[in-house]
């Protein structure tokens, strides 16, 4: 059992949220289109070594150690990157929503996905959303990353929910192969990165509810650690 506070935007208000979660999950190849997720795991195992998985989407839990709200992240080695991804915060029958970054060592990944995920810190915004307030216009709903990468900031990734598999599927399936999730932050799965993995100095995400009219973001640093002993 791991407890983090978060803060709920209700009513243009801020109010305080402590959750208590007992599993962390992060969902993997979970796009809407069945075909474009097939061909971006066929280019990831001949571009990368990356194994394919045994069904999609995939689940993998993750120690509940690894969610942060730092904002300077370390890491072993050059190869590691984020990606935004919308994250499922369960409260028993209550659901909140909010945004994270499954960051990831890319170099790890060619020899074990899980291993891969394992040995990042998993970054995520201090706010978060009634699922209520949004699931009635859900697909507006935009997701946009950026890196800095030598001193500038570029657009990383440009999609929405839209793109993704929705919260019930995902708890759905969660519920077949793992059980009752009901104290549970899991992060959702990505878009597709518009020009193949960078790896910059900082990690910028938002997410935009245009019909709402709010925001919620989150960055944070990345500092690479040397691999050579001391």
């Amino acid at each position: 059992m791991s407890t983090v506070r978060f803060q709920l935007v209700k009513n243009g208000e801020l109010k305080d949220l402590d959750i208590v979660y007992d599993e962390l999950f992060a969902i993997g190849y979970s796009g809407r289109n069945t075909a474009k997720t097939m061909e971006h795991i066929q280019e990831l195992k001949e571009r990368f070594g990356v194994p394919a998985p045994k069904m999609i989407p995939t689940i993998f839990q993750m120690s509940n150690m690894l969610l942060t709200k730092d904002l300077d992240i370390h890491f072993v080695g050059h190869d590691t990157c984020g990606e935004v991804e919308y994250v499922i915060v369960t409260q028993g029958d209550k659901i909140y929503i909010g945004l994270g970054s499954d960051h990831t060592d890319r170099k790890l990944e060619g020899e074990s996905v899980p291993k891969a995920k394992q040995v990042c810190p998993k970054p995520i915004c201090g706010l978060v959303w009634d699922y209520e307030d949004v699931k009635g216009h859900w697909d507006q709903i935009l997701l946009h990353s950026y890196q800095v990468v030598d001193g500038k900031e570029e657009l990383y990734q440009d999609g929405g929910l839209k793109d993704i598999l929705p919260v019930d599927t995902i708890l759905g399936e969660l519920h077949k192969r793992v059980g009752a999730v009901e104290r549970s932050v899991i992060f959702s799965g990505t878009v597709p990165v518009k020009n193949g993995f960078v790896f910059g100095t900082q990690f910028r995400g938002e997410m935009v509810d245009p019909v709402l009219n709010r925001t919620l973001s989150f960055q944070y640093s990345v500092h690479e650690i040397g691999e050579e002993e001391r």
